[in-house]
């Protein structure tokens, strides 16, 4: 299984102050052996096992007080292969992304990558 995490390095907020996190998966490929999983709040984190086709993203939007404590790791199982694009956007700001390529593999474990 291939793994990518992702979280946020930014200044804290104030605490009356509220910020738009977007959490963001996009594939290059079959994309059913997709698992995401991210922060709704510090403690709470939430997964969700998209289907994605080729070019198609899978989207969530909430509101946090701390953008810090915004984290997500996407999952690829066997045997997938699909090229992974995963960003944080804090405010319409892109915070965090990495891009990832895994190879299909049958019967076995694509390996971490983090």
């Amino acid at each position: 299984m291939a793994a990518v995490s992702l979280a946020v390095l930014a200044a804290p907020a104030s605490a009356a102050e509220l910020h738009n996190i977007s959490y963001i998966a996009r594939v290059d490929g079959l994309g059913r052996g997709i698992s995401v999983t991210f922060k709704t709040d510090p403690v709470d984190r939430r997964t969700e096992q998209p289907r994605l086709g080729p070019g198609e993203s899978w989207e969530v939007n909430l509101v946090m007080e701390d953008p810090q404590q915004a984290g997500m790791t996407v999952r690829v199982l066997p045997p997938y292969g699909v090229g992974l694009h995963c960003e944080i956007q804090v405010d319409d700001v892109v915070v965090d992304s990495q891009d990832l390529t895994v190879p299909p593999a049958l019967g076995i474990f694509n390996g971490p990558c983090q």
